[in-house]
């Protein structure tokens, strides 16, 4: 085998291996141990299987608040690395929605707008609304974040009062919780006590827009 493609190889063959050892399965294993269902099609899965997960604030926006032009350039950052891996933002999902969600904005799109046959959601004009299922795990997690971080929203915090209302806390954020707790250390206050959203207040309707 020559230099050029030993170093094909050697490009190509993390991508293709390091899923099994990557902080995502680990994730996987850790909060999904018996299984669980994607967040926006309620599509069950195994630990084991291969299954995307999605950051729910946006990893390029992120990488932008803290200053770099691409969420690899940030990984040198440890605010970035710190809050692109809290688990209480991150939820597996099917490559199917992965692919509708990603470059989008959360936020709500008209009734007329068409609706995804197998999940629920709607998307748009780079606008992605989650089904009802799943609006108020994503309403918490990101005021989690924020109220936690201090990182912009990445909507407006009326939509993601209105959407922690809309769908309240269920017996799986609360199972989630209490495993993330476990390992991580922390919980997300917004599902102990759904009261605390309301007490937030916001300095600016839409924080960040696309550039």
């Amino acid at each position: 085998m020559n230099k050029f493609s030993l170093v094909l190889l050697a490009f190509f063959l993390p991508v293709a291996t390091s899923f099994g050892d990557t902080p995502e399965k680990m994730f996987l294993e850790q909060v999904y141990a018996n299984g669980g269902k994607t967040l926006y099609c309620q599509e069950a899965f195994q630990a084991d299987d291969r299954v995307s997960l999605e950051h729910i604030y946006d990893e390029r926006r992120l990488a932008q608040h803290f200053g770099c032009r691409t969420s690899r350039l940030c990984q040198s950052s440890h605010q970035f690395v710190e809050v692109s891996r809290d688990r209480h933002s991150l939820f597996p999902v099917t490559r199917h929605a992965e692919l509708d969600r990603r470059r989008t904005l959360l936020g709500d799109l008209p009734a007329t707008t068409a609706t995804d046959p197998q999940c629920g959601y709607k998307q748009a004009f780079q606008v992605f609304e989650p089904p009802k299922s799943a609006k108020g795990d994503v309403a918490r997690a990101m005021l989690y974040l924020y109220d936690r971080y201090d990182i912009p929203l990445l909507g407006t915090l009326e939509m993601y009062q209105r959407w922690h209302r809309d769908d309240p806390v269920d017996d799986e954020e609360r199972r989630r919780n209490n495993v993330i707790e476990q390992v991580q250390g922390n919980r997300n206050p917004f599902i102990d006590d759904p009261n605390r959203a309301d007490s937030l207040q916001g300095s600016s309707p839409l924080n960040m827009q696309f550039p």
